[in-house]
């Protein structure tokens, strides 16, 4: 039998009706792969670089995960291992990845490549790519920022670990409050975060397109912002809406396809507003129930069988 572990957040903090690490869960359930679950903190090494993972093996889930005993397996007891713990990606997150670095020697895939998420933060990897995103510029100095929105006219500001929209704040050069937002979110010139023009687009939906190793699923999610609302993210009351691929959103995968298997990130999300790349997602890219939810695609089962 095919065995797949999935390092995950508490099982109590998942969304049960719209998470996809569940949902990809269930569809290892159908077709009868053993599926565990662990978290950041439940593997260790020794000197040898044996892994040993200490896991539970999910029986069913139905608005919980039903689970049994937590059993100590070895590394290659699994054939794959999917990462899907959330940002932010911090120390702990980073010595996960030095850890998993070490599955190769026992021929374990790691989804996403450990090396490539320790190596490619989700917004500054954009940088790469300069022919296909907005205006952007990533500084600590307030003066640099500034002297953007003033070039920019109107510009959206966040940090570069977040997620779920947290720390987004839209300025113009006319905003009084421009000084405080900036001292905030670099946390006195401390901290560097990314500024980008602001697309108009932005009203017609934050288009989240699942690519599974170099190949995009058929449908984006467009995330639609509430009214008076200038985020799209559905943690922040927007309204996904699935719709099919345009030639832009092609064009923008094929752009950044070599990329992506070159660093053995086989499962991402773009992020596209307009005709403009403004994120990519590698650590728990999400948005494939509401897409399943909307669409005939079973994303799950696309997912599951790609890395089988």
């Amino acid at each position: 039998m095919i065995k797949f572990l999935f390092i995950i957040d508490e099982p109590e903090t998942l969304i049960s009706y719209k998470d996809t690490t569940l949902a990809l869960i269930k569809e290892c359930l159908n077709q009868e792969i053993e599926v565990h679950y662990t978290n950041i903190h439940s593997l260790s090494i020794d000197k040898n670089q044996n892994i040993i993972v200490d896991s539970h093996n999910i029986s069913s889930i139905d608005s919980l995960i039903i689970k049994k005993p937590k059993i100590k397996n070895k590394i290659q007891y699994f054939k794959k291992v999917f990462i899907r713990k959330d940002p932010p990606f911090d120390n702990d997150y980073l010595n996960l990845t030095f850890i998993l670095e070490h599955a190769k020697n026992f021929n374990v895939e790691v989804i996403n490549n450990p090396i490539s998420i320790r190596n490619q933060n989700e917004k500054l990897s954009i940088l790469n790519f300069k022919h296909l995103i907005p205006s952007t510029i990533v500084s600590s100095r307030a003066e640099d920022i500034v002297n953007f929105i003033k070039k920019e006219k109107k510009v959206i500001i966040k940090p570069l670990d977040g997620m779920a929209g947290n720390g987004i704040f839209m300025v113009t050069p006319k905003d009084q409050n421009i000084n405080v937002i900036l001292e905030t979110a670099t946390n006195n010139g401390t901290k560097s975060i990314m500024a980008q023009k602001y697309l108009p687009e932005i009203e017609k939906g934050d288009k989240r397109i699942i690519v599974i190793k170099g190949e995009a699923i058929p449908f984006a999610l467009a995330r639609i912002p509430s009214k008076g609302e200038i985020r799209a993210n559905l943690a922040k009351g927007g309204k996904g809406k699935a719709q099919k691929l345009t030639a832009g959103d092609k064009k923008i995968v094929t752009g950044v396809k070599d990329f992506l298997i070159k660093n053995k990130l086989g499962f991402v999300g773009l992020d596209i507003i307009g005709n403009y790349l403004t994120e990519i997602n590698i650590t728990s890219p999400t948005g494939i129930v509401e897409i399943e939810d909307q669409t005939n695609f079973k994303a799950a089962a696309y997912i599951i069988n790609a890395f089988k």
